[in-house]
C-alpha cells in the first residue's frame, strides 16, 4: 500500500481516490481503533471477491453434477451480475471469509485439488462424486479469466472504450460502503455517502489536473 497525495494505491493496482485525512473527517478516530493498511487490505479484498467466489461456485455446481456447461454460464451469470453490484454486498461479518478467497495461495491450492479431481474421476466417484471430464477444460478456463483477471481487465477495457470512466470506481464505491459499515460499528459516523463521493472527486480532480500539467 502506498498513500500518495492523489489517493491510495495497492499491490492488486487497485487506486482509492481518498486521503487519509479525508477518511479522518469522515469518520472520525477510526484509524485509531483500526489501521488505514486493514482497511485498505479489507475493500481489496471485496474488489477481487467476485473472482474467487465465482470460481469456488463453479466447482460447487459441478461437483454436485450440475452439466458443466450449465455450470459455466450460472457462474458468468453470478460473476456479472456480483462484479457490477459488489459494494451491495459489502459487509464486516464476512469480510474475513472473502480475504481469504482472495488468497492467491488459497484459490490456487483448491482449484488444482479439485480440478486434479475432476481429471481422476474414477477415484472421486467412490466419494459419491460424479462429474464429466469436460468440467476439467471448462474449469482451466475460467481460472484464468477469473484468477488470472483477464476478464475483469476486459470489461475494464470495453467500459472505458465505449462508456467512459464512471463517476465513481467500483473501488471508491466498496471503501466508501466499508468505510460507512465501520462508522456505524464505531458510532463515529458524521458524515454521509455525498460527502464521501465528494471527498472522492475532490481527489480525482487533483489527480487529473496533475496529470495534465504532467
Amino acid at each position: 500500500m502506498l498513500e500518495l497525495p492523489g489517493g491510495i494505491t495497492t499491490s492488486n493496482g487497485n487506486w482509492y481516490h481518498i486521503t487519509r485525512e479525508g477518511i479522518e473527517k469522515y469518520v472520525p478516530d477510526l484509524l485509531k481503533k483500526y489501521t488505514l493498511e486493514r482497511i485498505i487490505r479489507e475493500a481489496d479484498a471485496w474488489v477481487k471477491s467476485s473472482d474467487g467466489l465465482s470460481l469456488v461456485l463453479y466447482f460447487i455446481l459441478v461437483y454436485a453434477s450440475v452439466d458443466p456447461l450449465l455450470a459455466t454460464i450460472i457462474t458468468f451469470v453470478f460473476y456479472f451480475g456480483w462484479y457490477f453490484n459488489t459494494s451491495v454486498f459489502v459487509n464486516l461479518t464476512t469480510t474475513k471469509l472473502f480475504q481469504l478467497l482472495s488468497k492467491d495461495g488459497f484459490v490456487y491450492t483448491v482449484s488444482a485439488v479439485l480440478l486434479i479431481g475432476i481429471s481422476f474421476n474414477e477415484a472421486i466417484s467412490g466419494y459419491g462424486f460424479s462429474v464429466e471430464f469436460s468440467a476439467l477444460w471448462y474449469g482451466i478456463v475460467l481460472f484464468f479469466l477469473f484468477k488470472v483477471g483477464l476478464l475483469g481487465l476486459a470489461i475494464q477495457f470495453i467500459r472505458n472504450k465505449f462508456f467512459g470512466n464512471p463517476k465513481i470506481s467500483k473501488e471508491d464505491r466498496i471503501l466508501n460502503i466499508l468505510l460507512i459499515r465501520y462508522g456505524i460499528k464505531t458510532g463515529k459516523l458524521t458524515g454521509n455517502v455525498e460527502q464521501m463521493e465528494n471527498e472522492m472527486l475532490r481527489v480525482i480532480n487533483y489527480h487529473k489536473e496533475k496529470k495534465n500539467k504532467e
